[in-house]
């Protein structure tokens, strides 16, 4: 028979723990501990609870909660066997920061499936395992390795995880937001004002992704197979293509090289082919128009169909869209331009491209129906028929790239060199000069510099006015693209930059993921001129084979492929030289030995999704493996920035916000109703801080 006598002491976490008199088959006083673990309820007006679990001397050491549950529960459910899921490994280190993070449920062979359980599919979404569904009561606890005694349990306490049983946006900012906003109840209210969610449970996404790219990285070795298929749903890597939403966010991100005719399409993940200008339920596919009423950022079908109830995980965002969807307005607040932006950011737009295709055409006239690819140009007087009309810019824009295969991108020659009048194809008033900011021009503009001299910029006002452009001028549509680049570079490349400097060599930057851009690679002209002529840098645009236009390769003298390959060099400015390359990051091409110039100091990628593709796991691998490099992205909707930048650990996800230089109009998406824009978010890897 066994007794126990307790005295509460305090963790070193400041966790509530007792140390007991065990009387076991070792003897008398024997010591051992209570540690904590939380039950989640699935009856969502039920709080999270602490719940004490008594752990047995240390040659006796495991993970104790399975049998602590089935003991607890045996005579409500004597068949009962405990079904465990790993939410974060355990990982080297000092127990309490190393211990993983596991749920536990009770599963009897002949039950029914128990009530969704909202907040614990929460908490896993914010892990990284974005497929993952729970149902009935489930308990979480943490289990870590300690170098003394084997695998021991540690105290997990509600507070820690009622951030994420909220939902799985962990970032301090948006807690703060939402609770001003009414979301959440007064008890998350009193965690979240003044704290910040644990480092360990901000870092489990990143944690995981890198732990399904190593068994991924096993398999391959071990079945000798090249290329594991990127929907695997057992892989941690790909599981957010596995949930309802972020279903649509690959369609989204995959959208953009797809197009039919100059109607583009996207592939659904069971084969359909749809239309972009039809919305989708989120649950089944199927063309539908009602909106979620709590958030109306999804879709849905109409009743007698009962998707909004199938298709309960949304429930696991619902409240997170609620506020993305509230921040539309302030993502389509561009109140300096003169009022040509507002038919592009109207609810038509949300739905389909037409809006925009009918400005380019009717209003700017740089783009003409009678043939695909056919663009206008203006000049200060009068509207001309350009000399070579496969010039403009503006073809891609609304054609899509479709992998170098569609019309307009079969028209994109990348060595011919055009001027801003040309690409452009506007009044020259309404261009920028193709000329390097002065210091006059800074202080005529009333623009600061920064500690590398470079312009300080913060919003499309500042750059319109230090270039000297008229508010009814739409460049910004295009300059989305070099604007968002030199914001990247000034803002988050301050160390790379007096890094560089004192080797006395150019800042290198690889930029990854490049389609449409190679269609206007002169306009990146823009981010020399606003470059002081001190900071030099040398850019390199990583495009996939598979994504040039077939032109690229035929100009290449006497090659017949353009893997690995530098297929053009050109100085675009005095300080400013640009390299495109073909062949993959981190797989066809070690990007510190088969780039020009070597390692980068920082890497970027526009609109990446790095959801989308499998080769983006190569460069968040090497971004991973290489802290001193620094990586900046873009992505098109709040949910899946928050979602990828997750992958870069805590301080990456909550370095996520809105990009000043997005596109000023709104793009069409199917199954979400979020905002989404080309550059809408940014977000940052392995950022650095002069010290």
């Amino acid at each position: 028979m066994t007794s126990t006598s307790s005295a509460l002491s305090t963790s070193s976490k400041g966790h509530p723990s007792h140390k007991l008199q065990y009387h076991g088959p070792h003897g008398l006083n024997t010591l051992t501990t209570m540690v904590l673990i939380v039950k989640i309820p699935a009856d969502h007006s039920v709080p999270l609870t602490e719940e004490t679990v008594e752990t047995p001397p240390t040659n006796q050491r495991g993970d104790i909660i399975p049998s602590h549950l089935q003991r607890n529960d045996h005579v409500n459910h004597p068949d009962a066997v405990v079904d465990t899921t790993v939410l974060i490994r355990p990982s080297h280190g000092p127990l309490e920061s190393s211990a993983g993070l596991y749920a536990y449920a009770l599963v009897a062979p002949r039950d029914e499936p128990g009530v969704p359980n909202v907040r614990a599919t929460r908490l896993a979404m914010a892990c990284g395992w974005h497929s993952k569904r729970f149902a009935g009561d489930v308990y979480v606890g943490r289990l870590g390795h300690d170098a003394s005694c084997g695998p021991a349990n540690v105290d997990l306490s509600a507070r820690e995880v009622r951030w994420a049983a909220f939902g799985p946006d962990l970032r301090s900012e948006f807690w703060k937001e939402a609770m001003m906003h009414g979301g959440g109840d007064s008890e998350d209210g009193r965690v979240v004002m003044g704290t910040n969610a644990p480092d360990w449970l901000c870092a489990g996404s990143q944690k995981n992704y890198h732990d399904g790219a190593s068994m991924r990285a096993l398999a391959v070795a071990m079945t000798r197979t090249e290329v594991i298929d990127e929907d695997d749903g057992d892989s941690l890597s790909s599981t957010a293509a596995d949930s309802e939403e972020e279903k649509d966010n690959v369609l989204v991100e995959k959208s953009k090289t797809i197009d039919d005719g100059g109607q583009e399409v996207v592939q659904s993940p069971n084969a359909l082919v749809i239309k972009k200008d039809v919305t989708l339920c989120l649950h089944c596919r199927r063309p539908a128009s009602i909106l979620c009423t709590d958030c109306r950022g999804a879709y849905f079908c109409e009743e007698p169909r009962q998707c909004r109830i199938d298709g309960w995980s949304h429930q696991c965002l619902c409240p997170t869209w609620r506020l993305y969807v509230q921040r539309r307005r302030t993502l389509s607040n561009f109140a300096f331009f003169s009022g040509w932006q507002l038919s592009l950011l109207g609810e038509d737009c949300y739905r389909s491209d037409d809006v925009y295709k009918a400005f380019l055409r009717d209003t700017l006239r740089v783009i003409d129906d009678e043939r695909e690819g056919n663009a206008t140009t203006t000049t200060t007087s009068a509207r001309t028929k350009l000399t070579n009309t496969n010039a403009s810019w503006w073809n891609t824009e609304i054609h899509g790239w479709n992998g170098g295969k569609g019309a307009s991108a079969k028209l994109v020659d990348i060595f011919q060199r055009i001027s801003f009048c040309d690409g452009f194809g506007l009044d020259e008033l309404l261009i920028p000069d193709e000329s390097h900011v002065t210091s006059d021009d800074l202080q005529r503009a009333g623009i600061g510099t920064d500690e590398n001299r470079m312009p300080i910029l913060s919003s499309w006002e500042d750059y319109y006015r230090l270039r000297s452009l008229p508010p009814s001028s739409p460049v910004a549509l295009l300059a989305t693209f070099p604007l968002t680049v030199y914001y990247a570079i000034q803002r988050h490349g301050i160390v790379p930059i007096t890094v560089s400097q004192m080797l006395d060599r150019p800042m290198k930057v690889h930029v990854v993921g490049v389609e449409k851009e190679l269609n206007f690679i002169d306009l990146f002209r823009e981010v020399g001129f606003l470059l002081p002529e001190i900071v030099k840098v040398d850019m390199s645009w990583i495009v996939r084979e598979d994504m040039f236009p077939d032109a690229a390769a035929i100009g290449r003298e006497g090659s017949d492929t353009i893997k690995n390959s530098t297929l053009l060099s050109l100085r675009l400015t005095s300080n400013l030289r640009l390299s495109v390359i073909g062949g993959t990051y981190g797989d066809s091409l070690d990007p510190n030995f088969d780039i020009v110039g070597g390692a980068p100091d920082m890497v970027i990628g526009l609109n990446a999704g790095l959801y989308a593709y499998e080769s983006w796991r190569h460069v968040v691998s090497y971004l991973y493996h290489n802290p001193s490099v620094v990586g900046v992205f873009t992505d098109y909707n709040e949910h899946s920035g928050m979602n990828c930048a997750s992958l870069g650990g805590g301080r990456a996800r909550n370095s996520l916000e809105i990009n000043p230089f997005r596109q000023p109009r709104a793009m069409p998406v199917n199954c979400m109703n979020l905002p989404q824009m080309s550059n809408g978010f940014m977000y940052v890897f392995n950022e650095h801080e002069l010290e």
